[in-house]
């Protein structure tokens, strides 16, 4: 077990999470991002956030040993935006364009440089088969129902399919990573769904963002099992 990596992993998500508190606060308002945040985080809602990256990163760490550095950074950098967006989303019914295009443009910039710099070319193309994918499938779900699949979880869906493109090592890997993480994130919101439909009495809309993070998490942090 590469003790290191996780440990250093779990260093790395302190600030990651204080990232992911600024992100909540400031994303779904026009505020700077990059001003200071009020105190350390303290409550039971800020504490929960600091954990789930922390597991996030740790997860990654322990799931992907032989990932070079570059990569392994940008996925705990994933896990740090996934948990933020999903308790936005949750908060607001919202996806924000100025935390999800920034950092599906950054991340598309980061993974080619990686690649190319660690000699493998072909990871970046495994990458845009995964967000090809994912954005095609979840479009096409807009485009039949726009009131029960946002457009902020298509320009999503680019995001989180690059990830699992590029820790693929075949079109064909990129593509069944994909489906099953959109598997598990459907399966996740139709449980979901159906429990607040009971508790509410009545069918009204809820945010689907953070089931499809749970769905993309699951799915990478699975993915030996799955490919396998």
């Amino acid at each position: 077990m590469p003790v290191g990596r996780i440990l250093l992993a779990l260093a790395l998500s302190i600030p990651a999470g204080w990232f992911a508190l600024v992100l909540i606060d400031r994303g779904p308002t026009d505020a700077p991002l990059l001003r200071p945040l009020r105190g350390p985080a303290c409550s039971r809602g800020e504490f929960l956030i600091q954990l789930l990256v922390s597991l996030g990163a740790a997860g990654m760490a322990l799931r992907f040993p032989d990932l070079g550095w570059g990569l392994l950074l940008a996925l705990i950098a994933l896990v740090t935006v996934l948990v933020a967006l999903a308790r936005i989303d949750i908060a607001t019914y919202r996806l924000p364009d100025r935390i999800v295009l920034p950092t599906l443009c950054g991340s598309i910039i980061w993974i080619t440089g990686v690649s190319l710099a660690g000699g493998h070319p072909e990871d970046i193309r495994f990458a845009l088969v995964g967000a090809v994918v994912y954005f095609l499938v979840l479009f096409g779900a807009h485009l039949i129902s726009p009131r029960g699949m946002g457009f902020g979880d298509v320009k999503l869906a680019a995001l989180m399919g690059l990830f699992l493109g590029v820790v693929t090592t075949s079109w064909l890997e990129a593509v069944v990573l994909v489906l099953w993480a959109m598997l598990i994130g459907f399966a996740i919101g139709t449980v979901a769904g159906i429990v607040i439909l009971i508790r509410r009495r009545s069918n009204q809309p809820f945010p689907f963002g953070p089931f499809l993070v749970a769905g993309t998490l699951l799915a990478l942090l699975g993915s030996s099992v799955i490919l396998r």
